[in-house]
C-alpha cells in the first residue's frame, strides 16, 4: 500500500520476514521497545551491529523529555545524520518517541516504524504524528512527520496480551463510525484481522492524505479521544488509552445525544456496537476529585483545541461531525457520568 501526505510519500509493507530489513547494509539505527526485544531476540540477531540497537523501557510515564534526551545522545553517539535510517520497533509509546526524535534530531532524518502491537498498527504508526507527553498532558510536544515506510508484521500479534489488543480494537471500532469505512460491515461479518488491518489503515490515510496537520477533515479521527486524554492525564495513564477511548466514545455520544443531535435510538444502537467487543463502560469514581479539581486545566491543554474545546459528536450512526464549546463545565458533567465506585 502506497499513499502521499502533502510532499511525503509512505509505503506500507505486510510481512512476515523482517530479516531483510534489518539485513541492510545501510546507516541504519534501532530504537526498540526492551521488551520486544526480549520476546524476539533471533529475529533482531539479524541485525549485525547489536551496539546500533538502543533499547527504549515504553510506557506513557517515559515517553518524556528524560527518554528524548537520551535518544538523541544514542543518534549522537552513533554518528546519525539525515540520509540515516532510524527505526522505531515497538507499540504506540516507542513509534511516537522514536518518530519524534527522527523528525527533530538533525531536523529530521529517514524513519521507519515497525509497530508490534495492534494500536500501533492501525493507529500509532500510522498517519505521521509523533509525541511526547508533557507533565501528564498526553503528547503535549509533537510534530507531523510521516514515517517514509511502516512494516505490518501481524506475527507480532501472536504475543499481545488480550486488553493491549483489546486497547488496539477500540480504534478499529472508533473509525468504524466514519462514513468512508468499511469497517462496520467487515466487523459484522468477522472479516479476519489482517483484512481489517489493511481497511483501518485505508480508512485512516484517506483523513490524512489531504490533511497531515489535522486541522480539517483529519479531526473526525479524535472521536472519543477529547474526552478520553481526560481520563489517561487523571489516572496518570492507569486507565489505558484504548479503555479511555472506548468510555470517551460512549461519552460523545451521550453528548451528542444531550444536545438532540442524535435520538435514544442511536445512542443505544452505538453503546451496542461498543458492547459487542465487551469495552469497558465506566470509570473508577476514585479519579473524580482529580477530574473535578484538574479537568478544566486538561481540556484547556488539549492539543486539538483553540479558543474553544473542540470535540467530536454523532449525527448518525456513521456520521460525525466537530462542534466546539468554550463551556467544559458541561463536558465534564457528561464524563462524570460515567464514573461507577465499582469500576
Amino acid at each position: 500500500m502506497k499513499f502521499k501526505i502533502e510532499n511525503s510519500e509512505i509505503e506500507i509493507i505486510f510481512t512476515n520476514d523482517l530479516s531483510p530489513e534489518f539485513k541492510k547494509k545501510v546507516n541504519q539505527v534501532y530504537v526498540i521497545d526492551a521488551k520486544v526485544f526480549e520476546l524476539y531476540k533471533e529475529l533482531f540477531g539479524h541485525i549485525k551491529d547489536q551496539s546500533r540497537i538502543y533499547l527504549f523501557t515504553a510506557s506513557e510515564q517515559t515517553k518524556n523529555l528524560d527518554s528524548l534526551r537520551e535518544i538523541y545522545k544514542f543518534l549522537k553517539n552513533k554518528n546519525v545524520n539525515r540520509s540515516s535510517r532510524i527505526f522505531g520497533v515497538g507499540g504506540g509509546v516507542t513509534t511516537d518517541i522514536t518518530g519524534f526524535a527522527a523528525a527533530t534530531y538533525k531536523r529530521g532524518c529517514r524513519l521507519a516504524l515497525v509497530p508490534t502491537t495492534l494500536l500501533g498498527m492501525v493507529d500509532a504508526s500510522i498517519g505521521g504524528k509523533t509525541g511526547i507527553n508533557l507533565e501528564n498532558i498526553k503528547n503535549g510536544i509533537g510534530s507531523f512527520y510521516p514515517a517514509e515506510k511502516v512494516i505490518i508484521n501481524s506475527d507480532f500479534l501472536k504475543t499481545q496480551t488480550e486488553p493491549d489488543f483489546k486497547d488496539g480494537f477500540v480504534e478499529i471500532v472508533k473509525m468504524s463510525f466514519l462514513e468512508n469505512s468499511k469497517l462496520l460491515e467487515m466487523l459484522q461479518k468477522k472479516a479476519n484481522i489482517e483484512e481489517i488491518i489493511k481497511e483501518a489503515i485505508r480508512t485512516k490515510m484517506e483523513l490524512c492524505q489531504d490533511d497531515l496537520q489535522d486541522k480539517n477533515s483529519r479531526r473526525l479521527l479524535n472521536l472519543g479521544h477529547t474526552f478520553g486524554h481526560v481520563l489517561e492525564s487523571v489516572s496518570n495513564y492507569r486507565i489505558s488509552h484504548g479503555t479511555a477511548v472506548s468510555i470517551g466514545i460512549r461519552a460523545a455520544a451521550k453528548f451528542s445525544l444531550k444536545k438532540d443531535f442524535i435520538t435514544a435510538e442511536l445512542y443505544d444502537q452505538i453503546a451496542e456496537k461498543l458492547d459487542e467487543f465487551e469495552f469497558l463502560v465506566s470509570f473508577s469514581e476514585k479519579y473524580l476529585p482529580v477530574l473535578l479539581e484538574k479537568g478544566e486545566a486538561i481540556l484547556k491543554q488539549d492539543k486539538k483545541a483553540d479558543d474553544k474545546i473542540n470535540l467530536i459528536l454523532f449525527k448518525g450512526l456513521q456520521e460525525l461531525f466537530v462542534y466546539k464549546t468554550e463551556n467544559s463545565s458541561e463536558v465534564l458533567n457528561v464524563l462524570r457520568e460515567f464514573a461507577d465506585a465499582e469500576a
